[in-house]
Parts: C-alpha cells; structure tokens; sequence
C-alpha cells in the first residue's frame, strides 16, 4: 500500500507486510528488485521521497503513535521528525524540499499543517475537522487537500502561510487530491 514514485520515476517507495509487519520498501521499476529501508516491529506506512531523492519521510506508530520519521533512501536509522500533536501523517514534501504538508491530529481534529524541516516549527493552516491528503502545487505556494463539509467530501486550497483559503466545490466525494507535475 500507499505507494509513491521517486523523483526521476524510475523507483517506487511502497509499504510491504509479506515478510512480517508492514515496513518501508523501495523497488527499481525497471528490474523489480526490492530493497527493505525500514525493519521495525511498529508500523511503517505512508512513504514520500525528498525531492533530492536520497531520503524519505514515512509514518510509523513505533513511538506509540503515529508520527513522521524520516531515513536514508538506503536505510538505516529512523529520525522522528514531528512532536507537536497527539499524531502526525500523510507527509508531502515542497518543491524545494524544505517543508511538509501533512496532517496533524489533536483533539479529535484533522488538520492540515506545514512543518519546517529545518527549525522543526510545525504550523496548523486549516480550520477543518476532517482535513486530508495534502498535496504541494508545484509553485510550493499552494496546498491542496480533502475536507469534510455537512458530510460530504470537497477539495480545499490554502497557501503556505496560511492566509488564503478557499474550498473548491464540485460534484460528488473527492478523496486523495493531487497535483499534477509542471509541464516541459
């Protein structure tokens, strides 16, 4: 599940369970060839690679809760790199690879926020209570992502500093927002 491309499209981060719990793994597209980069009894899910391509960011409940980690494309030792919230997940890295979208979780509350890599700085830029699936323009201004609204699923836009919000209506549920790369 919850599988991810690399940025030159030739790799597929995914989360694996055949060989014990579910646990980050890398395949080459080209061979198939499978690579193991996490090996831990907790679960490991919801892969995003840099946009350099030598790390990745990952959700894992080995603390006890959902959290993001983040580790070297060829494994070994997970850093956490969230701490504010009872849960944070579903990470997607900027353009510039200098901040993720994800959601946090507190008080029964789903929310979008941004986390700065660097300072650790995590902000919350949604109102929703059942805000998801975060995805970065390819400008790095703008964030899409799913909400919840009188019980119906619509997309919702915010800018990374928070002050512009908009909801983008349309016809039935939406769920898992994307946007698409910058044409050549």
């Amino acid at each position: 599940g919850s599988p991810a491309w690399s940025p030159d499209g030739t790799q597929l981060a995914i989360t694996l369970s055949y060989e014990t719990n579910p646990d980050i793994y890398i395949i080459d597209v080209a061979s198939g060839r499978k690579r193991r980069i996490t090996d831990h009894y907790g679960i490991d899910t919801e892969p995003a690679f840099a946009p350099d391509g030598q790390s990745i960011v990952f959700t894992s409940d080995r603390g006890g809760q959902p959290q993001l980690y983040r580790t070297s494309v060829n494994g070994g030792d997970a850093q956490r790199i969230t701490f504010q919230g009872k849960q944070n997940l579903r990470a997607s890295f900027a353009p510039d690879g200098k901040s993720l979208a994800l959601v946090n979780v507190e008080n029964s509350s789903y929310r979008i926020a941004l986390l700065d890599l660097a300072s650790g700085n995590l902000r919350i830029l949604s109102d929703g209570n059942m805000d998801e699936s975060p995805s970065f323009a390819p400008n790095g201004a703008v964030i899409i992502y799913a909400t919840q609204k009188s019980g119906a699923a619509e997309l919702a836009t915010v800018t990374t500093d928070g002050r512009v919000k908009q909801r983008l209506r349309q016809p039935g549920d939406v769920r898992e927002p994307a946007w698409s790369p910058l044409s050549r």
